[in-house]
């Protein structure tokens, strides 16, 4: 026997409140000086 599932049978995904997770994750990195890009090299 076959079931066919739609889209409607589906669990809902909350983005937005994954996206805001994910920003508020970056900006706490920002604000602990992580992950910053500098041209000068450290080896020279």
């Amino acid at each position: 026997m076959r079931y066919n599932t739609s889209d409607n049978d589906k669990k809902a995904r909350d983005n937005q409140a994954t996206q805001e997770a994910k920003n508020e994750l970056r900006e706490r990195n920002r604000k602990a000086g992580k992950n910053q890009y500098s041209k000068k090299t450290d080896h020279l």
